[in-house]
């Protein structure tokens, strides 16, 4: 198991004089590290010949990553209609998204807030950290490189994921976000992640990483790109989306996923919405709109008991999902669904139909469609085979759905999460 990196702060306490001599004796906790041990190049990567691994920050990062991203899923799933309070629920934080009456005041949000702060202050601290250590040979150069790529990378998704999740005004799209005691508004915070993003892309096409053959420098930037392009289909910044769309992963270099727990630990969403599960559920609205063979085979879902004195009471899971499964933040799927609708919005060349029929054909090749899709069945095709990804959310927000959906959606009250009472008394909102 790699241990989180803790900095020893030792507190003096009234003590009896007897206990002089300890106090002055006392010696760091043998599972901290000092500031000069967390400067170190092998903190970030150990590089050998043309082999990287990642070192305890890396690692924490993309565990921190992993937590924070199945808490927004969860969360923004519970706002829309994907998932619904459990059959007995215990954590308050999705029936109050359910019954659109979270406040600041609540504290139930606070630990989705402090899992993205702290990925963010992580993801910081790993570019920092890069950009301390001090010059060396070619591994150690290799190393700072590699820590500012990955440092960029999550710092600019952690504040993607904020912007997404909460607001000083949940109410409304308005209400700007508080980082270190700032609070910036939702373009803001796009801007700022963009500029990870153009960091990260920067560093991992740099002469240094160029010449070493440990990483692979082309799925590397593909992911950098795909996240922007992500973001930019979110906005609803679709000529952007445009320029990023061929820049973006392909059937060559695979999905984007988070293996959760460097000691194994479970799939978060596993764990929310497994057969055990109680405190959140799929909706029974989504289970309904699985409308064909291809839908369902993409979205299992069971029904479980979770009440032996009342057998009959159960929740609607997700059995696709593993536990020790990765969590899966895009996919080639969600590529070729987004090509269908730059396509339908005349911003790229080529054939929506045949855009959506490779995703459809994976499951079932009867289900596939037979005439050019529109916009409204790209929100159908994404609201399933994109599930508890956080993107029926963002495809409410920027108006792909329509209907009742839409207008139940601009009914809510609650639109973001509050931030935490503690954060806006801090700026004297």
């Amino acid at each position: 198991m790699i241990k989180k990196t803790i900095f020893a702060i030792l507190a003096l306490s009234i003590c009896l004089t007897s206990c002089d001599s300890w106090v002055e004796n006392a010696e760091t906790p043998s599972n901290t590290v000092t500031r000069e041990q967390l400067n170190k190049a092998t903190m970030i990567a150990n590089v050998q010949s043309n082999k990287l691994s990642d070192g305890p920050l890396v690692a924490n990062v993309r565990t921190l990553q992993g937590t924070a991203a199945a808490g927004v899923f969860l969360a923004l799933g519970t706002t829309v209609d994907e998932l619904t309070e459990g059959t007995i629920p215990n954590t308050l934080l999705y029936r109050q998204i359910v019954n659109d009456n979270v406040t600041p005041r609540s504290g139930t949000q606070d630990g989705l807030w402090d899992q993205l702060q702290d990925y963010y202050a992580r993801s910081k601290e790993l570019i920092e950290v890069a950009e301390q250590i001090p010059t060396g040979n070619a591994q150690t150069e290799i190393s700072k490189m590699y820590g500012q790529y990955m440092g960029h990378l999550h710092a600019g998704y952690a504040l993607q994921l904020l912007a997404e999740t909460f607001s000083s005004t949940p109410e409304t799209g308005d209400g700007g976000v508080i980082i270190n005691k700032a609070l910036l508004s939702r373009q803001d915070l796009y801007t700022q992640a963009n500029e990870h993003y153009e960091a990260a892309a920067k560093a991992i096409t740099s002469s240094v990483i160029q010449g070493f053959n440990g990483i692979d420098r082309d799925a590397a930037y593909r992911q950098i790109m795909t996240y922007e392009l992500k973001l930019s289909m979110h906005q609803g910044d679709y000529s952007r989306a445009a320029t990023l769309i061929d820049k973006a992963i392909n059937n060559s270099n695979g999905n984007i996923e988070v293996i959760y727990g460097n000691d194994g630990g479970d799939n978060p969403l596993y764990s929310a919405i497994g057969p055990n599960a109680r405190n959140v559920q799929v909706s029974p609205s989504l289970e309904a709109a699985r409308t064909s063979s291809a839908m369902v085979k993409a979205l299992p879902l069971k029904h479980a008991s979770v009440d032996k004195q009342k057998p009959n009471r159960y929740n609607i899971y997700a059995a696709a999902l593993t536990r020790k499964g990765a969590l899966v933040l895009t996919d080639i799927d969600e590529i070729h669904l987004i090509k269908a609708e730059l396509i339908i919005r005349g911003l790229i060349t080529g054939n929506a139909l045949n855009e959506v029929n490779t995703v459809i054909s994976q499951y079932d090749s009867s289900s596939q469609l037979t005439t050019a899709p529109s916009l409204n069945d790209i929100a159908d095709l994404r609201r399933i085979f994109l599930a508890f990804r956080g993107e029926r959310t963002a495809d409410i927000r920027r108006g792909l759905e329509q209907g009742t959906i839409a207008t139940t959606w601009q009914n809510r009250k609650i639109k973001w999460l509050p931030m935490p009472e503690r954060e806006l008394s801090a700026m004297n909102m």
